[in-house]
């Protein structure tokens, strides 16, 4: 590069392996790149010291730096590691255990022993002040100044360095919170303070406080972090201009970063959609999937019209990386990128099935994988490459780095002799396999937005992205790939090509129809406001701020939006029948078809402001120009197209000019990535030097006919010998299910099945026997849905249906136990016969009936029976069925709409099913099927014979309806079999619905010992061939038609503890002792105007204590469903939640203690004078059980209704249907905690003091419980606790 002082941009992106560098010079429009290994103990030494090589290496110093632009990855690596400040939070009376419960689900239905991330901020400095603002912005209590005075003096007594705030509804009305904020200012002007209206201004309390908190949280490290960055590169000599790239792709100023820095948690990842969208603009490409692969990860993007898809939230800190669920909510602009656990340190391995698993593991930068020679010995993706001799060893990171080929072999050797495979075969599997767990997720994702893969064209980027791209693309149908120049490190030029720009988003929900355009108008004038003094202050014109508007809206009633753009300019009536009609069409694309006379709802207004782009254009200094030949000589590489090594050529990349053509197979090297072409593929040289390549199309997949497919389609035996091909086909199916679940979300108009998720979607074989489902489906159906498909198809003898038809019952003895679960089929039809089935079942809002189910004798006062029948005849809906329906249950809109959510996900199933079968030219999937069963039900008699043989009895006590009664339980292991038998039962009930059918029995017996055998094996009908469930006719858990089963879950959910409880002995490890049980409250009325509510706020008890930890405080379980959002619940129905919080000293003692019950306390909203009916019914009234190993009981359960006025309070006992008529009446609910494991004497004091501190425990609780004493100050007397625990017989 030229000389010439201030004018270079340099870009610099700190990741997880490796650290990129690009340097730009604007006026040659050239670019030099750089990649160093990331200094993990403190990534910013190896940035400045790569900082200055890159410089040096062009004969430059810092103060010929114009223009530095900075991706930090340390708000994300302060969440993970817990190095932010010691934070307090202020929040609404009542409500400050919502940030330790978040969603009270379990993200992994199988895994007993889930982590879940530790609060931001433990419980003793969480505090509560009276305050509470309703769902309208109305002050229903007004803010209690001194109570702002007391607790904030508490916590900065605490020690506190930053302070967060969020009350309830302060989206709707931030009074309150400024009203602290400004106390804060007088009389704390030194403490840190972030208040929710401005960081997050969203519907969603949990969301929205977690997302608050880590914004204080990280403030004074991000504060101290670009303070002395920048001050580095000063010293250095640079006095130019310096930014830092957020989220959402654009770049802001250090004080931006420092106010906002919950802004900049995937600030280095942004830089891969914002590189892919100019690459792409370059060659005329506006839709994209952006591919970039690093040493770690790999992250897909999806770009449309030129911009990267942005998004409105993500998650940090997750516990498993790659789980959904088990992090924290951040709600922040960010672009949306689908990140996988595959990177070139993905390692391999061989799981239970005897099945080749790539990732999410990964070697790092150390050890790396075995090829660095930095002592790793796993095989992983590298290694693999290499073998493959898709790698040079001699030239990695440009020769920089040799790699250790014996050393990969030697990794790969152990994993090859487990498979029976060669090193060669198990390097490919490992190559194919990670391949296809990237084309998967991008195929969710990209499926998911109504899009089509095959519609767009691939830009890869990142160190590995080059090497795997054309396999990903041709696993999703994609025809071109494009490969910028110094493709490695482009991510980080992203960072170069992006403007100045924030967004502000404000919730602010209101019906389309019934808008007031000036307050619309106002909101939106507010938010630009915001963004355009940022910019002006960042010193762009106001002349050159673009603006961009926009609105998330659903239906009314459903729990998931869209955004629609919108017109610039003020809103009139004109520009709302334009906004109507963008609606429509975005939802008609999404899911088929909107449903007519259902009303719009805006839901959360955002405005985009950005400065100017800067003109930046990627030409690499490093070109050879003179037209030296490309070739570097060619080596073996391994193509599956050839079935063998074949002799390669290989190119230098930096010698390549425009017009060239290289065809396929051919390596292409330069040195930060390497390009692999494989056969039948050729790679064209555009005129800016990004590598074109073609991939060739499979006619066979568009032409090959019934006879063909049947000869193609693999035996058992092929399929049994390759566990490379049947673990990708197997993840196939389970992602086509997963799909299906995001339509059913997005879709429904219930809160119990679009924000508790009960529900499930599946795939079963032609015979009706499960082949997957969804690795969030409600636990139960997973059992139940597959006796309710068999039954169907009994009425309905497969050779019988017709393609559009679709089957749906809701018949409990058939399905899932009450009637409220409806069961939908849906057959898939291929060259005119059936084969597959796709099956879903949800909760409906309601069924008709009684809503006094403890009262109920019989199923035909529980509501509509729907036996067998067909919904869809031929495509064509039975609309005398569904009007049926509608005159028959409350608030028909939502259990319609559910209906036509869980078909459309049936009917996007099917679609898939066909594509996939397409895909690997299969004519049925019966071999494929009996392969996948076969193996889990190995996998899990494997599990069974692990358990000592013999006959383990034992017995619990449920509270029942009207008195305790006793259900006893024997288990015998007889080798790998293993049976159930509920012989002595209790007799059915003639009242109260407390009764299981067989199949609910079934569902709720298979689950558990599902969890507690084989969680890891994705579950299908294999699995439950060894498993065998008696219960005598007649009996509560095999009962007759038709007695009343609505309340069956009052039996059901203690079949779970008890089959623990029973072979907990057998299987110490491998349990849970009790968990409180879940419980609900469904309020039931009429708005004034007539609109009706019917909505359930749903809980968690505690979870049991287990050898693996304490149990969870707040979790839905025996259930995978999440709990209701207050403020969610609120906008819905005319209730004030006036608590929801732990209930101290409910957790049972033990050495590993059980999770918190908790108490949630509601009345009317208004004193309206309409009644509110809430059905109450707690499970655990009057019982108790006994932990495992000695642990103890946690607290039961219990309801009741206090009369403010009069100070009445009536106990409700297990249950009943309360009417409140006016606002002084309140319920209450208090949900059981879960029960301790080992003797609680054996618990460490330190936890003890803990549970002591955060109030989880009382000083009574901690001298009685678990034998410690308490001093004057509340703290646990280290040495008279220990006299007092030898005197217990602890030694």
């Amino acid at each position: 590069m030229t000389n010439g002082a201030g004018k270079y941009r340099l870009g610099f992106d700190i990741g997880g392996t490796f650290t990129d560098f690009v340097l730009s010079n604007p006026e040659t429009n050239e670019i030099a790149v750089h990649k160093c290994l990331t200094t993990p103990d403190d990534p910013s030494v190896g940035a400045m010291d790569g900082l200055q090589e890159i410089l040096s290496g062009q004969g430059l110093d810092f103060s010929d730096v114009d223009h530095l632009v900075h991706g930090t990855t340390l708000v994300a690596n302060a969440l993970i590691e817990r190095q932010g400040a010691r934070t307090g939070l202020l929040t609404t009376r009542g409500f400050r255990d919502i940030l330790e419960m978040g969603i009270e689900q379990r993200y992994d239905i199988h895994d007993l022993f889930l982590q879940f991330p530790d609060p931001i901020v433990p419980r003793y400095l969480r505090r509560e002040v009276t305050e509470r603002i309703s769902r309208d912005g109305e002050i229903i209590t007004p803010l209690d100044l001194d109570d702002v005075r007391r607790e904030t003096g508490y916590l900065v007594e605490q020690g506190i360095e930053s302070l967060a705030v969020c009350f309830l509804h302060s989206y709707k009305n931030p009074r309150h919170e400024k009203d602290v904020a400004a106390f804060i200012k007088a009389h704390y002007p030194d403490l840190i303070l972030s208040i929710s209206c401005e960081v997050q201004p969203e519907l969603r309390e949990f969301d929205r406080t977690s997302t608050t908190t880590v914004n204080a949280y990280v403030q004074p490290l991000m504060n101290n972090y670009v303070t002395r960055l920048t001050q580095r590169v000063a010293d250095k000599g640079f006095d130019g201009n310096f930014h830092l790239i957020h989220s959402a792709g654009g770049l802001a100023v250090p004080e931006v970063a420092v106010a906002n820095p919950i802004r900049f948690v995937e600030s280095g990842p942004a830089g891969g959609g914002l590189a892919a969208s100019y690459f792409g603009a370059k060659v005329g490409k506006d839709d994209l999937i952006s591919f970039d692969m690093g040493g770690t990860t790999a992250k897909v993007c999806l770009v449309e019209d030129g911009k990267p898809e942005i998004a409105s939230m993500m998650e940090g800190a997750r516990v498993h990386r790659f789980k959904r669920g088990s992090g924290l909510p951040l709600v922040a602009p960010v672009i949306q990128m689908i990140e996988v656990g595959a990177g070139g340190g993905s390692i391999a391995r061989v799981d239970s099935l005897g099945l080749l698993k790539v990732g999410p593991d990964s070697a790092g930068a150390k050890p790396g994988p075995a090829c660095y020679g930095l002592a790793g010995t796993d095989p992983t993706v590298t290694d693999a490459n290499l073998l493959l001799g898709y790698l040079n060893p001699d030239y990695f990171l440009g020769g920089r780095m040799s790699l250790d080929v014996d050393a990969a072999r030697r990794a790969m050797a152990g994993v090859a002799e487990t498979l029976s495979l060669s090193e060669t075969g198990t390097a490919w599997g490992i190559y194919d396999i990670v391949s296809e767990n990237m084309a998967s997720a991008a195929r969710i994702h990209i499926v998911e937005k109504g899009r089509d893969p095959r519609g767009y064209a691939m830009v890869a980027m990142g160190g590995a992205g080059p090497l795997h791209a054309a396999r990903v693309a041709a696993k999703l149908g994609v025809s071109e790939v494009i490969i910028p120049p110094g493709s490695g490190i482009a991510s980080a030029f992203g960072f170069l090509v992006t403007p100045l720009s924030f967004e502000f988003r404000q919730s602010s929900p209101g019906l389309l129809d019934e808008l007031d355009l000036s307050n619309a108008n106002t909101l939106f004038d507010e938010l630009e406001k915001k963004g355009r003094n940022l910019l002006l202050d960042a010193g762009v014109l106001d002349s050159d701020i673009t603006v961009s508007r926009y609105a998330e809206m659903r239906l009314l009633g459903q729990m998931h939006e869209i955004t629609i753009p919108f017109p610039g300019g003020p809103l009139n009536q004109d520009k709302l029948g334009l906004i109507r009609d963008e609606f429509a069409r975005e939802y008609t694309r999404l899911y088929t078809q909107l449903y007519e006379g259902v009303e719009i709802q805006i839901l959360n207004w955002k405005v985009l402001c950005s400065g100017p782009s800067p003109n930046a254009v990627y030409t690499q200094s490093r070109v050879d120009s003179t037209g030296t030949d490309a070739s570097t000589g060619s080596r073996q590489a391994y193509f599956t197209e050839a079935g063998d090594y074949v002799q390669t050529p290989t190119f230098d990349r930096y010698r390549l000019v425009p017009g060239q053509v290289i065809e396929g197979p051919a390596i292409i090297e330069e040195t930060e990535s390497t390009t692999v072409v494989p056969p039948g593929a050729h790679v064209e040289v555009d005129s800016d030097l990004n590598l074109r390549l073609t991939l060739a199309q499979n006619p066979v997949a568009t032409t090959a006919g019934a006879a063909e497919r049947r000869s193609m389609t693999p035996s058992a035996e092929e399929l049994e010998n390759d566990p490379i091909g049947l673990e990708i086909m197997w993840s196939r199916l389970i992602n086509i299910t997963e799909q299906c679940w995001h339509t059913v979300i997005r879709t429904a108009f219930s809160l119990i099945i679009g924000e508790a998720q009960d529900f499930a979607c599946e795939i079963l074989d032609a015979k009706g026997q499960q082949l997957a489902h969804s690795p969030r489906a409600m636990p139960v159906f997973n059992i139940t849905l597959a006796l309710a498909v068999n039954a169907m198809i009994r009425k309905f003898p497969i050779e019988t249906l017709r393609p559009g038809d679709v089957l749906m019952t809701n018949d409990p003895w058939l399905c899932a136990g009450h009637l409220f679960d409806i069961a939908f089929a849906t057959p898939v039809f291929r060259d005119g016969k059936v084969v597959a089935i796709m099956g879903c079942v949800g909760h409906v809002a309601d069924i008709g009936g009684t809503k006094d189910s403890l009262n109920a004798r019989e199923i035909y006062e529980e509501g509509i029976q729907i036996p067998p029948i067909k919904l869809y005849k031929e495509g064509r809906i039975n609309e005398d069925l569904v009007a049926l329906i509608s005159e028959n249950v409350r608030g028909s809109e939502q259990v319609i709409g559910d209906i036509h959510a869980l078909v459309s996900a049936n009917a996007s199933g099917a679609k898939l099913i066909l594509e996939f079968m397409d895909e690997y030219q299969m004519h049925d999937l019966e071999v494929l099927a009996g392969v996948i069963q076969n193996r889990a039900e190995k996998a899990m008699r494997d599990a069974v014979s692990r358990l000592p043989d013999g006959v383990y009895e034992g017995e619990i006590w449920g509270d029942g309806v009207e008195a305790p009664e006793k259900y006893p339980i024997s288990l015998e292991v007889d080798g790998d079999e293993l049976t159930v038998d509920f012989d002595g039962a209790p007799p059915q009930k003639d009242r109260g619905g407390s009764n299981c059918t067989l199949s609910y029995t079934r569902g709720h017996v298979l689950y558990p010992l599902k969890c507690m055998l084989s969680p890891e094996i994705p579950s299908n009908a294999g699995c439950y061939r060894p498993l065998h469930v008696k219960a005598p006719a007649g009996s509560v858990f095999n009962c007759d038609k038709p007695v009343a089963v609505n309340m069956r879950t009052r039996t059901g959910w203690y079949l779970a503890p008890n089959l623990y409880k029973t072979i907990a002995d057998a299987a110490p490890d491998q349990v849970q002792a009790f968990t409180g049980l879940p419980g609900s409250a469904l309020f039931y009325g009429y708005e004034s105007g007539g609109r009706i509510y019917n909505d359930h706020l749903f809980q968690g008890g505690g979870q049991g204590g287990s050898a693996h930890g304490d149990g969870k405080s707040g979790l839905l379980f025996p259930t995978s469903a999440g709990n209701t959002s207050v403020e969610l619940f609120e906008t819905r129905a005319p209730i004030l939640v006036l608590s929801k919080g732990y209930r101290c000293d409910s957790a049972g003692p033990g050495r590993l203690r059980g999770g918190l019950g908790q108490v949630v306390r509601a009345r009317k909203l208004y004193a309206d004078g309409k009644p509110s009916q809430v059905g109450l019914y707690p499970i655990g009234v009057g019982v108790s059980t006994d932990g495992l190993f000695g642990g103890g009981a946690g607290l039961g359960a219990s309801a009741k209704v206090t009369h403010t006025q009069t100070g009445e309070i009536t106990e409700i006992g297990t249950g009943a249907l309360v009417t409140l008529k006016s606002d002084q009446e309140i319920v209450e609910l208090c949900l059981p905690g879960g029960s301790g494991y080992g003797d609680p004497v054996e618990r460490s004091i330190e936890a003890v003091g803990l549970d002591l501190r955060d109030g989880y425990i009382t000083a009574e609780g901690a001298t009685s419980r678990y034998c410690c004493s308490v001093d004057d100050q509340g703290e646990i007397d280290v040495d008279k606790t220990a006299v007092l625990r030898n005197g217990n017989g602890l030694q």
